[in-house]
């Protein structure tokens, strides 16, 4: 392998006989987005890609959390211009087409398993496949900007095998210095491990562990044990696999999984597990040796260099160095069984566990959305269920029966602007609280307008579109939803429920402040009016044709108005 460098670009070579493959590697990756610019950067690859692409040609490309990687192979001649074809129009970003081509990424990823956001939340790692609601806010300048910043000769590597060296002379711009470093993969989930509700028909552990040699060895342990007790023994699923993803160059992603059939998946997620957890204790020798087999098996090929020439240019913008295939293969055969052993801990630790089937598996519980503290404001019944939508100054909390789910403002992700005037809160950490006019009797499009837009911080509001919105219940369903509504409360304890519902809601003694107020302005209110009537009764009384309205009575009505204000302010506290 020879490293040159041109004009801030880093290229590679290995020698291999027969046609030429090359490729493009870019430190960029979905981890660098946010929500509401999420997408860009598969975007403005596809558009880079629309412009180059042609029948039969042997071209593809990926957009992971830190690396863009684009692979062509074909005569030295086809290659050489489709990369240099590449590099100008990454360069000078071609965006006619960003309709169908944003429209084509939604559709792709439609059906993805989102597993990654229950762990890092919908920021940095959080976002990729199935995350490219960004790409309606996005505009052709920042397409643009998102290029010139991110797909320049300083922040790239280009690597080619074949029989000669090519002269590739691309045209992608200096940049401004040396590869922008990856974004730490810092997970927001607590108390692993954990489940996350993803979905999908299979059973999977996630877990996020050091990228060291013997993670490629624990993955080949692990496959080979489940496929041995679910597929060869009780033939429980036709596919299991375990995956090896980078992450930040320090730690890497593993990933183990299993297909369920309906009607053995409870059995299948057991099996799996306990499978799985045992690696945590033994590895049996004779296991570990076949894996490893099979591992050095790669090191067999001829032109080693060439086999690890894209992962090598991968370890470079992630600022670790490359290693000598002799390196890796050493690397391979002194991993013991304390290591492997040792790192299943790991895993187990950190890990996030996926299956359609039941909940508390292996002691874990769901991963928190939205469980912060709740906030205190205004209070808006939905129309259609028994929920409740409280909305302050600092976010709005959604209180479903017993379920509370909080978004503060300064913890958004994005805010959902839908043409209708609804809203959707989505806080970083995934939680979703949603606002529609038309679900609410008493919130109309201004207010929702008033109360969430100005507070959410500048740049994260994403116009959406969508069909039509939700219909207005109809007057039954109304009905049934206050019949709910009440015999909730009814049986949560009249009174005493409500104020302990409150304190628990709101955080605080104001609440239970309120419901005293309102009893209070309730009882003085009354006696007030009392006292109002019968000083008035008596100065008729006193002389009814010299009477004069009494200099008491302007306080009495001060007193008599305030009163009345604060059983206002006390029964709206009550019913919220």
């Amino acid at each position: 392998m020879s490293l040159s460098t041109d004009r801030g670009l880093r290229a590679m070579f290995a020698y291999r006989p027969g046609r030429m493959t090359a490729g493009l590697v870019f430190r960029v990756g979905y981890a660098d987005e946010t929500l509401p610019t999420s997408g860009i950067t598969a975007l403005a690859l596809a558009l880079a890609l629309r412009s180059v692409e042609r029948p039969g040609l042997d071209l593809a490309a990926s957009v992971g959390p830190t690396v863009t990687e684009v692979r062509v192979s074909g005569s030295e001649d086809r290659v050489r211009a489709t990369l240099r074809g590449l590099s100008d129009a990454l360069a000078g970003l071609p965006v006619r087409h960003r309709g169908t081509e944003a429209r084509a990424l939604r559709e792709r990823t439609a059906d993805v398993v989102a597993l990654p956001p229950w762990r890092f939340g919908l920021q940095g790692y959080g976002l990729g496949p199935g995350q490219y609601v960004g790409l309606h806010r996005v505009t052709d300048d920042e397409l643009r900007a998102w290029a010139r910043r991110w797909f320049v000769g300083s922040n790239t590597v280009v690597w080619s095998t074949g029989e000669s060296t090519p002269d590739l002379d691309l045209a992608l711009p200096d940049g401004s210095g040396p590869d922008l470093p990856a974004p730490p993969a810092d997970g927001l989930a607590p108390h692993l491990p954990a489940e996350a509700p993803a979905g999908g028909s299979k059973v999977i552990w996630d877990a996020v562990v050091p990228d060291v040699p013997a993670l490629g060895v624990l993955a080949e342990v692990a496959r080979r044990a489940v496929f041995q007790n679910l597929r060869h023994d009780r033939g429980w699923t036709y596919d299991v696999y375990a995956l090896v993803g980078v992450l930040d160059g320090q730690r890497a992603m593993l990933q183990i999984a299993a297909g369920l059939r309906q009607e053995t998946a409870a059995a299948a997620t057991g099996e799996f597990l306990d499978t799985w957890g045992r690696l945590r204790y033994a590895v049996d020798q004779n296991v570990l040796e076949t894996a490893r087999a099979h591992l050095l098996m790669a090191f067999d090929e001829p032109h080693q260099d060439a086999m690890w020439l894209s992962d090598d240019a991968v370890r470079t913008l992630l600022g670790r160095p490359a290693v000598s295939p002799a390196q890796r293969r050493t690397a391979i055969e002194n991993v013991t069984e304390a290591d492997v052993v040792a790192l299943a801990r790991q895993a187990w630790d950190s890990g996030l566990l996926v299956t359609p089937v039941g909940s508390g598996w292996a002691g874990t519980s769901f991963v928190p959305r939205g469980a912060g503290e709740p906030v205190a404001g205004r209070a808006f019944e939905r129309l259609d269920a028994d929920a409740t939508i409280v909305v302050g100054n600092e976010g709005a909390t959604l209180r479903d029966g017993r379920t509370r789910t909080t978004v503060r403002f300064d913890a958004t992700a994005a805010l959902l602007a839908y043409p209708d005037g609804g809203r959707l809160l989505i806080g970083l950490d995934g939680a979703r609280v949603p606002l529609e006019p038309t679900l609410h009797g008493d919130l109309d499009v201004p207010a929702v307008v008033r109360l969430v837009d100005q507070h959410v911080p500048s740049g994260r509001t994403i116009p959406v579109p969508r069909p039509e919105a939700p219909g207005r219940p109809d007057r039954v369903r109304v009905q049934k939803v206050r019949k709910a509504r009440a015999e909730r409360e009814a049986g949560e304890g009249g009174l005493r429920g409500t104020s302990r519902r409150l304190v628990a809601d709101a955080g605080s003694v104001g609440a239970v402040v309120g419901i005293f107020l309102a009893l209070l302005a309730a009882i003085s209110g009354v006696l007030a009016s009392m006292a109002a009537l019968l000083l008035w009764s008596l100065a008729w009384l006193d002389g009814p044709q010299d009477w004069q309205f009494p200099a008491i009575m302007v306080p009495v009505g001060l007193i008599c108005a305030g009163v009345t204000w604060l059983c206002y302010r006390g029964l709206r506290r009550l019913r919220q």
